[in-house]
């Protein structure tokens, strides 16, 4: 895993995702690392950035001076996810996940709970996605849909 600073996913390797902290994370639980390695496996996401209790995933950053992994949903051409982990809860939250591409959701979510202990909570607390979200929590038992 790179430690480079904000501006380094701009050097992200074309055809493999990247992995970066921002400058603000001072200690990288396990839970959080193993996710981001398990988002570089999903093609297409070229870019994952870990924060401070927050994961992005995307096929393209932002613009603007710190080209963070963009997550906007409905976005023309993105595929993307921003996940919410509070180790001490043990609960990873799936925050925002859109995908331009059939069947790249799905693989998200598999390579979030696969990378995920099995004694940490998944959860969906908005479900705005007419199906998706059902369809996911049938497949994994784990994943709870508030």
């Amino acid at each position: 895993m790179s430690t480079e600073t904000d501006r380094s996913p701009a050097n992200a390797a074309p055809g493999g995702a990247q992995v970066y902290k921002a400058r603000t994370v001072r200690k990288l639980d396990p839970v959080s690392a193993g996710i981001a390695e398990a988002l570089k496996g999903v093609a297409p996401l070229r870019y994952v950035k870990l924060f401070p209790g927050r994961l992005t995933a995307s096929n393209a950053i932002s613009s603007e001076g710190h080209k963070n992994p963009v997550v906007t949903l409905g976005a023309e051409g993105i595929v993307g996810v921003e996940l919410l982990i509070d180790a001490e809860s043990r609960v990873v939250q799936f925050f925002a996940i859109t995908s331009a591409i059939k069947g790249c959701g799905r693989k998200i979510v598999a390579a979030v709970v696969s990378a995920t202990p099995a004694d940490w909570h998944l959860v969906v607390v908005m479900d705005w996605s007419g199906g998706f979200w059902r369809r996911m929590a049938d497949q994994y038992p784990r994943l709870v849909i508030f």
